[in-house]
């Protein structure tokens, strides 16, 4: 019971956190939802940094209807503690026009596979679209973000220019007599702009994913998905084996270094 259950303040009063799916709810959620605040809480819910749904001012004796309720109208309660938050995201390319990669669906397979893990410390994990990073992935314990590598075809390019524009970096540049395209690719965002502007196929996008540990790209681009998920399994066991009872994730990395903690995935250890 205690691990759902968050102490406020108020003697006597705690709170119950809701999990949303890469912050999406049902119609019939948020009615149940309004429901169970009028019926065991204050009449009001929060929305946690989570995207989760908290309806505080629960009184603990309740909990157990609380719980029966929540298995009638296909709720999800949070657990508490040192444990794989749940992770949020974006909408991506379900509804977003920059979206690159379909983050909820990232999102939801990264909590079926993890959501709930006991660890040494909670982990925070964040799925973003794009380079836009609306869900400031860098902010978070793991955290991975959509991108687009182009790839250039010179035989279909006309020299026009349209790739450039739209680079908000300016990493695209065009001698349009001498009919070079040159691309840095330290400058670029791999926001796949460039290639979306491109109407006669010069430019193609390799669609893939950065990931980032506390903040830091140590790997390059991935391009498959279960490779993906591959990566932040092997991270989280890293984690459960070398990391000191509620030390945080970033200490860990800066406690044994990003070149121990990389051979995980190099296959040198």
């Amino acid at each position: 019971m205690k691990k759902f259950l968050a102490r406020q303040k108020q003697e006597g009063f705690f709170s119950v956190r809701f999990k949303s799916a890469a912050g999406r709810l049902t119609a019939a959620q948020l009615l149940a939802i309004h429901e169970l605040a009028e019926k065991f809480g204050a009449g009001f819910v929060n929305l946690t940094s989570r995207q989760e749904i908290s309806v505080p001012f629960v009184r603990e004796e309740n909990f157990a209807a609380i719980e029966k309720f929540c298995a009638e109208h296909g709720l999800k309660l949070c657990p508490l503690g040192t444990v794989f938050k749940q992770v949020t995201a974006c909408q991506g390319t379900q509804t977003c026009p920059s979206g690159v990669i379909d983050s909820p669906k990232i999102a939801l397979e990264l909590e079926r596979q993890h959501g709930g893990r006991v660890l040494p410390n909670k982990i925070t994990c964040a799925v973003t679209g794009c380079p836009n990073n609306c869900m400031k992935v860098d902010n978070n314990d793991i955290g991975v973000k959509g991108a687009v590598e182009p790839k250039f075809f010179a035989d279909n390019c006309i020299y026009c220019g349209a790739c450039a524009k739209v680079c908000r970096v300016g990493a695209i540049e065009i001698d349009r007599a001498k009919k070079i395209w040159t691309l840095d690719r330290d400058k670029c965002l791999n926001c796949g702009r460039c290639v979306k502007a491109c109407k006669k196929l010069a430019l193609r996008g390799m669609v893939g994913y950065k990931i980032y540990f506390a903040g830091k790209d140590f790997l390059p681009m991935i391009r498959d998905e279960e490779e993906l998920y591959k990566i932040v399994d092997a991270a989280l066991k890293y984690f459960s084996e070398h990391g000191k009872p509620r030390e945080r994730f970033g200490k860990m990395l800066a406690r044994l270094g990003a070149e121990e903690f990389t051979k995980n995935f190099r296959g040198d250890n």
